[in-house]
């Protein structure tokens, strides 16, 4: 059991919890039980590592990889939350090719900056049957540990894609229609029915939205009916709103 916080392997650990060495070493954690079970049904899990006092040692009874087991102090020192459940999962990232004609229901995320909302975005995606979540350069990255436990779990269900380029993009899916939310919409969502072929939905940053340059070739663009006072939504209440609606009127 490891005890000491000088441990080398305590210290590369903690390294993992800054995007620059996630990016850097390709490596990075989850915590929580949840999450590692949703990991461990893929091959991403290279290493759990468990507090002295970690009771549910039948969720690692199938996973062969290394288990280390910590102090609870150190276990602290390795996850982000106030409370822990004892257990932390080092997963790698997967190298993928991306090739946009492999999917047919895809989000494309437009520099969004909060992890909060990026992982909400990509649960809410998984949840609406969507089968690409595409982050386009300036989105926050996928792998922080807030943006993590925010998917809970529908990083590991949906392919997801970052610092893609997404005007690029746009202009290699001329078989998608494309939908954006924008005050510039002539429709509002409600009167969008019978959605047929590919679709793609485009969301934007959280003060500005989606960029005059991406608005411009996106070919729907569309507005929340909005009854009462506000005067915007979050962006991940608007995604989910609009995949709702989407997915529920394809012929």
């Amino acid at each position: 059991m490891i005890t000491s916080s000088s441990n080398k392997k305590i210290k590369d650990l903690q390294k993992l919890k800054e995007n620059r060495n996630i990016k850097k070493y390709k490596r990075y954690l989850i915590e929580g039980k949840h999450l590692v079970e949703e990991a461990l049904s893929t091959n991403l899990v290279e290493e759990v590592i468990v507090s002295e006092d970690f009771d549910d040692k039948n969720l690692l009874n199938d996973f062969s990889g290394e288990i280390t087991i910590v102090s609870n102090n150190i276990m602290k020192l390795l996850i982000d939350t106030i409370t822990t459940q004892g257990i932390v999962g080092v997963c790698r990232i997967e190298e993928k090719n991306f090739d946009i004609s492999n999917y047919s229901k895809v989000l494309i995320l437009d520099r969004i900056q909060d992890p909060g909302n990026l992982g909400t975005i990509i649960r809410t995606a998984d949840a609406f049957d969507f089968d690409c979540v595409i982050l386009g350069k300036g989105t926050t990255s996928l792998y922080g540990q807030k943006v993590i436990r925010s998917t809970q779990g529908s990083n590991f269900h949906i392919e997801c894609f970052e610092n893609i380029n997404i005007e690029e993009l746009i202009s290699k899916m001329d078989d998608f229609n494309l939908y954006a939310t924008s005050l510039k919409g002539e429709k509002y969502l409600e009167e969008i029915r019978n959605i047929e072929g590919n679709i793609a939905v485009v969301f934007g940053n959280e003060g500005s939205g989606v960029s005059e340059s991406i608005l411009d070739k996106v070919n729907n663009l569309l507005k929340i009916s909005m009854p009462g006072r506000a005067e915007s939504l979050n962006v991940s209440i608007a995604a989910g709103i609009v995949m709702h609606h989407i997915v529920n009127n394809l012929k």
